[in-house]
Order: C-alpha cells, then sequence, then structure tokens
C-alpha cells in the first residue's frame, strides 16, 4: 500500500496557523479583553467578568481558511450569580454593554448577533484578502439548589438564558478524546482539520455540518494509527457507517455530548441532508481506494480530489 502520510502532515502545516498569524490573533483577543474590564470597572450596573478562549483557536482545530475570515471565540462570562435567572441582566443589557466598551475598535462595524458580539478586522496581511474576526458569547455562570457549578448561554429575544451549556467542558471531552492515541495526541486535532478543509474545499452551495458536528463525528469514531491517512480513512469509514448504515437518512443525527444534549445537524434539511450524505459517500469511497493502491501517485490521485490546491502541492 502506497504511504501518504508525510503528504497528510505536510498538509496540515500548510492549513494550520503560523506563529505569526497566532500571535495576531491572540493580540486581538487581549486587546478585546483589556478594553471591556475597562469599561465594566467603570459602570457600578456591570458584574464581574471573565474569559474563557474557546471553539476551534483553543482546540487547535483551526485551519487557514482560503477565503473568508478566520474564527475565534471569546467567552465572555459574567460572575457571581445565583439560581434566580430573575436577578441576571438580560442578554440584550449585556449585549450593549459590550457594544458599548468596544465601539469603534476596529473601522468595521460591530455586530449584535442573536447569541454574540461579532468584531471584525480587516485583512491580517498584505499578501491575502483574509480577514477574521473575533465573537464573544456571553455565559453567566451559577450556583444551581444542588450547589452544582453551571453554565447557560445568553441568547437575546424571547429566548433569554438558554439551554445548559459548557464550551470549556466541551474542550475538555475533546482533549480526552486526542489521548486514545497515546503516542500521538495531537493526531484527532489534525483529522478535525482535514475534515474542515475537504469541507471548505467542497465549496458547493448547500449548508454542511458545523466544524463542531464534524469534531464530535470525528471524536466519537477515531481510529489511531501511526499513519494519518489511514487513520483518515478508518475515521470517516467508521463515521460515515455509524451515521447511515443503522438508520434511515431522516432519523441520523450528531448528538452533543455535553448538555444540551442537542442533535447537531438539526438545522440541515432532508435535502442538505442528503448532499451531505453523498458527498461523504465519495470521500470515504475514494479514501479505501488510495489506501489499497500501491501506485503513490495514484493514490494521491484520490486525495486530491477532495482537497483544495495545498494538497496539490505534490
Amino acid at each position: 500500500m502506497a504511504d501518504c502520510s508525510k503528504e497528510f502532515l505536510d498538509f496540515d502545516k500548510r492549513i494550520s496557523l503560523n506563529k505569526t498569524e497566532r500571535k495576531l490573533l491572540r493580540k486581538a483577543r487581549k486587546a478585546i479583553t483589556n478594553k471591556i474590564v475597562t469599561c465594566f470597572k467603570q459602570n457600578p450596573n456591570c458584574p464581574d467578568v471573565e474569559f474563557k478562549p474557546q471553539g476551534s483557536f483553543s482546540m487547535g482545530t483551526i485551519i487557514k481558511p482560503l477565503n473568508g475570515e478566520y474564527d475565534i471565540d471569546i467567552g465572555v462570562y459574567l460572575k457571581g450569580y445565583s439560581n434566580w435567572q430573575r436577578d441576571w441582566p438580560k442578554p440584550e443589557i449585556v449585549s450593549y454593554w459590550l457594544t458599548s466598551a468596544l465601539k469603534n475598535h476596529t473601522s468595521i462595524p460591530l455586530v449584535n448577533k442573536r447569541n454574540c458580539i461579532r468584531v471584525t478586522y480587516k485583512p491580517i496581511n498584505i499578501e491575502n484578502d483574509v480577514s477574521y474576526h473575533v465573537d464573544l458569547p456571553i455565559y453567566c455562570d451559577y450556583i444551581n439548589f444542588l450547589e452544582q457549578k453551571k453554565t447557560r448561554i445568553g441568547i437575546t429575544g424571547e429566548t433569554q438564558w438558554s439551554n445548559k451549556s459548557n464550551p470549556i467542558k466541551f474542550t475538555e471531552w475533546f482533549f480526552e478524546k486526542c489521548k486514545k492515541n497515546k503516542k500521538d495526541k495531537g493526531q484527532l486535532i489534525r483529522l478535525v482539520k482535514y475534515m474542515k478543509a475537504w469541507k471548505e474545499h467542497i465549496n458547493i452551495d448547500s449548508k454542511f455540518p458545523s466544524g463542531m458536528a464534524f469534531t464530535v463525528l470525528l471524536a466519537n469514531n477515531y481510529y489511531p494509527d501511526k499513519r494519518d491517512d489511514i487513520s483518515f480513512r478508518e475515521t470517516i469509514r467508521k463515521s460515515y457507517n455509524n451515521l447511515y448504515f443503522w438508520y434511515p437518512l431522516w432519523e441520523n443525527s450528531i448528538t452533543s455530548p455535553l448538555e444540551p444534549y442537542n442533535d447537531l445537524l438539526a438545522k440541515l434539511t432532508a435535502k442538505q441532508k442528503q448532499r451531505f450524505k453523498n458527498t461523504f459517500e465519495e470521500l470515504v469511497d475514494d479514501a479505501k481506494k488510495a489506501i489499497k493502491e500501491f501506485d503513490k501517485e495514484i493514490a494521491l490521485s484520490f486525495w486530491k480530489k477532495h482537497f483544495d490546491r495545498r494538497m496539490e502541492k505534490y
């Protein structure tokens, strides 16, 4: 069998953030949190806050977009509240505090979304047109009646403080899954990035599962191997079979491993699910052919069909 593991590892380097890009994103994160802290201290109505990096940037699964924007998340956690939600500030009020603190922070106007404030930056460097944005979801940490620490996310509108949510524990859950490969705890992280790069390359007019959905799917079906190409083939094969072998299309789901245990495919229509199934099946079929192939050039040709030009450099 042709060994394409080195090519996958090189591909990972090309789709991953370099040190300069990571430094710029951390600098932006620090500038934002410093402004919020300063503003909140000046407003006696504002509670104590804590910031927690979360999402793909903190998990290491973020990839360089071919176009569009990097996406990093900073959770804004309100502290010091009891179980009584009537004593909590409304998410709209907290959103107002955040937008006041960050007004004119960048030349691009802030976006007040239902579940976060978005701060958008211009391109990172003059060599490309890639920008990045920082999402600031609002959370409230509280102690319930059983003296347990819980977290809820704030969503403006009728929903207000929504279902229990704990992205920090999700990151911890994912890193535990990474330990399945005792010799290479970064392999699962790379597999998720390969999957995200595949999704971006497809570039079709159909909604696909989110990055979180892919992360859960691959983590639950992770197959460690000393070779990334074999690990990726076996992981996506298991993922596909567990999604579609036992259940009809309209019943398949990817369930969040933590509260509120929601279906991460719930927002996809039947047509979008079918499109994803067909495209995913093509990837799995070609992955099987690539691993069985003895000629390396032919094996790489199967992989190149599903990834962007950063894989095509071979």
